[in-house]
């Protein structure tokens, strides 16, 4: 499945090419993690979300140089393989992360089977999004998407834009994702409360993985500007994740401690692993606003 990769173009080259071949080089890479998502590789669901995610962002930045469809099409259902891989991807980080953090606590202070709830809630949720996945990738609408990104990263039918020179086309797509992820940030700045700041941080950390991505597609063309993007927009987008998962992390406790108090049992630990998370969310917003003030510009 999928022909020859095709040759990266130099900067001048057209700009349809440099999006083919990147596309062509993530769907081999998302045909490699299929075998591994059946064999339950521990790593298989991130890295089979990842090249999904890059697929749907490139078609996303760069739209304006393949016909409408079937990429939008395409997008759609990369959307769908990817929030269904999400979800047990979403539990695998969850439960790691709250393992780990109870793991760190003087065993004093832990108080019930706070590990044991975690893991049963935990690796429920994983093993029934497992279930769900696979039987979305043993399904018609996984083989059609197949087919519809083969015809993509083979013929995609490029718009005369496409053949418009690589580097300074792909420099425009640079800058407005670049102004999309500003307007962003500036949102989450404006925020009234710290729950409405969270939802802009988290739309902040999906437009950096977009300039990113967008970046990646440029990176043959534009070495040095790409690479330092890239750099700067993973770096961002490792700090929001972290801020978005105390966030998630932070409702699970709150749950289990309501429920635990409800109950006649003792919430202390709960309580305790909550108000850590809120610790770890405020430092990464400060780190966040220390990164974002040396975040790069597209030059």
């Amino acid at each position: 499945m999928a022909a020859k990769q095709p040759a990266s173009p130099k900067p001048g080259g057209p700009v349809g090419l440099l999006l083919q071949a990147y596309l062509h080089g993530q769907f081999l890479a998302m045909l490699a993690e299929d075998p591994r998502m059946r064999a339950n590789e521990a790593d298989a669901v991130h890295k089979m979300r990842v090249c999904t995610r890059r697929m749907r962002s490139a078609l996303g930045s760069y739209r304006s140089f393949v016909a409408p469809e079937p990429a939008r099409e395409v997008r759609d259902e990369l959307k769908w393989l990817a929030g269904i891989l999400g979800e047990a991807r979403d539990a695998q980080v969850m439960r790691s992360r709250l393992d780990a953090l109870v793991a760190d606590q003087p065993a004093e202070l832990v108080m019930g089977p706070v590990q044991q709830r975690i893991d049963k809630e935990l690796l429920g949720e994983y093993k029934s999004a497992r279930t769900v996945a696979m039987r979305a990738l043993d399904g018609d609408r996984y083989l059609r998407l197949l087919e519809q990104l083969e015809t993509v990263v083979t013929a995609p039918g490029f718009t005369p834009k496409a053949d418009r020179p690589a580097a300074p086309s792909a420099g425009r797509m640079l800058k407005r994702d670049r102004k999309r992820l500003h307007q962003a940030v500036r949102e989450a700045r404006r925020a009234g409360s710290e729950e409405q700041q969270s939802e802009f941080l988290h739309e902040a950390r999906k437009d950096a993985k977009r300039l990113r991505y967008a970046a990646e597609v440029a990176q043959p063309v534009r070495t040095k500007g790409s690479s330092e993007l890239i750099a700067g927009a993973e770096h961002l987008q490792k700090i929001l994740g972290e801020h978005q998962d105390s966030v998630v992390s932070r409702e699970y406790l709150r749950r289990w401690g309501a429920e635990h108090a409800g109950g006649g049992q003792n919430g202390f630990t709960y309580g305790r692993l909550h108000a850590l998370e809120e610790e770890r969310g405020e430092r990464a917003r400060k780190r966040f606003r220390k990164a974002w003030a040396g975040f790069p510009r597209v030059v």
